[in-house]
């Protein structure tokens, strides 16, 4: 049989260790490592703002840059097109027969403002189609010749990114070309680019809120500035930037006195690299920092003392263990149970609690259950008040499901879409009939009335707590890429992906079923024509390049 032990048994053993743990604690504190914790704050600052620039503005713009590339050199109008052998080389004009896609390039650098021309070059006379057109390129411009072709067709179909260069124009403007080869049965047609200035660099680095206490550096392989914030050039490249290496890391140099925290992490282009640099002012920091410290052996002092009376080690264990099960629990995780190996007052207590825990989860279980409940009586309610989208919320939330599994979305953003997905339309509930199911064209002042449901619908849930967000996603859900949406003209990002997403699987949707303005359903053809047009305007393109896929695998015919 096992004896019990009391709490209190357990803390007159344990008095003489805590008070001592105590003591050895404070004699061990020291200015340098005070110092030492200082210089780690500030490096993993440093490291962390660099990651997020690195991920959330360079790396997209990368990834963007490259994607149009791609997308352009593996279009069939792209390969199967062939200069007419009578045409003279061309510099600075469009062919009639190349003039849709054109067009087409022209509302994608008006839509893209990163970048500055987009072209075909052909390898069959060296020619270049470029929009806009740059009537300062000379016309014996051979595209053969530059070093961005040469470079591209030695990548073998892979992307290929320049170092900044000049023009060939007369603009001046320094630039930097991410390319292409475009292939056509194992045969090189000609090579697809697009230009960036290299001011682009520059503008991302000044409008970072981290470059108002840290010089940013972005350089190429041979440790070169490409774009900076930095007041004195020279000063850092001398003392810092020519003796970084390649790899990510972070070092303290010390110059004439001023310690400096240097950080920096590689880019996916060229080697490139992004660079940090923190000049720190101890001093003020360490003294705040002594003080914090001494404070806390004081406190820990005492509190030793008290909880020797209190507790002991044996004790704080199983009641450590319980608040890391409370801010568990406090997070969200009801699967979490207190296990603890012992014959005293904790034990009893681990067991209520963990019977607690089972209570709560499967209370939260049918709230979750009723939530939904509630979420489609309300959808019920939008779909009575228009016959001809019966269904229809249902379907939008299963096209949104497989998207949001394709792109792979978390958990969280997955729950408030699909709520989102039952809601959208429960704004029209304060529309009224004899406009939502108008036979006839709208007039302008129906159109106006249609365009508040959003709003009508985010003021209807927005209060409900576990709707808030959905309520967001819901009111962005007309909102369009180009900022011709409703209700306030949110451009591309500005608008929440949910929502998005959402946009993407109404206008599935609306396409592929029956419609009281619309006599007939549209053909597979035509959907994918109207998706396609829609990209980069109406749509995001990279979530319609989901739904394409989707349709193309025959994922949606369920």
């Amino acid at each position: 049989m096992m004896i019990k032990t009391s709490v209190k048994t357990k803390i007159i053993l344990l008095i003489v260790f805590a008070i001592l743990a105590s003591n050895i604690f404070l004699g061990h504190l020291s200015y340098k490592d005070s110092e030492t914790l200082a210089i780690d704050i500030i490096k993993k600052k440093n490291e962390e703002e660099l990651m997020n620039i690195s991920e959330y503005y360079f790396n997209k713009l990368i990834f963007d840059m490259e994607y149009v590339v791609n997308y352009w050199s593996e279009l069939p109008e792209i390969i199967r097109y062939k200069k007419s052998s009578y045409t003279p080389k061309i510099v600075n004009y469009i062919p009639e027969d190349f003039n849709f896609i054109y067009k087409q390039w022209m509302g994608l650098t008006q839509s893209m403002h990163d970048i500055t021309w987009l072209y075909y070059a052909l390898e069959s006379d060296g020619s270049i189609y470029i929009a806009p057109i740059d009537e300062t390129m000379p016309q014996d411009y051979d595209a053969r010749t530059r070093e961005w072709y040469q470079g591209t067709v030695q990548q073998a179909g892979k992307v290929f990114w320049t170092e900044p260069y000049i023009d060939a124009g007369d603009s001046g403007k320094i630039l930097q070309t991410v390319s292409k080869a475009v292939y056509e049965g194992g045969i090189l047609k000609g090579v697809i680019g697009l230009d960036i200035e290299l001011d682009k660099f520059t503008e991302i680095i000044s409008n970072l809120s981290f470059a108002k206490n840290a010089n940013i550096f972005l350089v190429n392989q041979s440790n070169e500035v490409i774009a900076h914030n930095a007041d004195n050039i020279q000063f850092f490249t001398l003392n810092f930037i020519e003796n970084i290496s390649q790899s990510s890391i972070t070092e303290i140099k010390e110059i004439t006195g001023d310690k400096y925290i240097v950080s920096w992490t590689p880019l996916s282009i060229n080697h490139w690299k992004l660079i940090a640099i923190t000049k720190t002012g101890f001093e003020a920091d360490l003294i705040v920092m002594k003080t914090r410290i001494i404070l806390i052996v004081l406190g820990t002092s005492l509190l030793s003392v008290l909880f020797a009376f209190l507790g002991s080690k044996n004790l704080l264990k199983p009641l450590n263990r319980l608040i890391t099960i409370t801010e568990e629990v406090g997070n969200g995780n009801l699967n979490i149970r207190s296990e603890v190996n012992s014959n005293d007052e904790f034990a009893s207590l681990s067991k209520s609690f963990n019977n607690m825990l089972e209570q709560i989860r499967e209370l939260m279980v049918e709230r979750d259950g009723n939530y939904i409940k509630t979420v489609k009586v309300l959808a019920n309610a939008i779909e009575a008040s228009d016959e001809y989208t019966r269904g229809h919320c249902d379907r939008v939330g299963i096209i949104s499901k497989k998207l949001v599994d394709k792109l792979n979305l978390p958990e969280k953003q997955r729950t408030h879409l699909e709520f989102a997905c039952i809601l959208h339309d429960i704004g029209k509930i304060g529309i009224p009939e004899s406009v939502l199911n108008k036979i006839d064209r709208l007039t302008t002042e129906e159109y106006e009335i249609i365009k508040r449901h959003p709003m009508i619908g985010y003021d209807m849930i927005k209060e409900i707590e576990f709707l808030k967000e959905s309520s967001e996603i819901l009111l962005q859900h007309h909102e369009r890429i180009d900022g011709k949406g409703y209700p306030y003209h949110l451009t591309d990002h500005q608008i929440r992906i949910e929502a998005k997403i959402l946009a993407v699987a109404d206008a599935y949707d609306a396409m592929s079923s029956f419609r009281i303005y619309r006599p007939d359903v549209l053909r597979n053809e035509e959907i994918v024509k109207e998706l396609i047009d829609s990209k980069g305007k109406q749509l995001d393109a990279h979530i319609v390049e989901a739904l394409l896929e989707l349709i193309h695998n025959n994922e949606l015919e369920s």
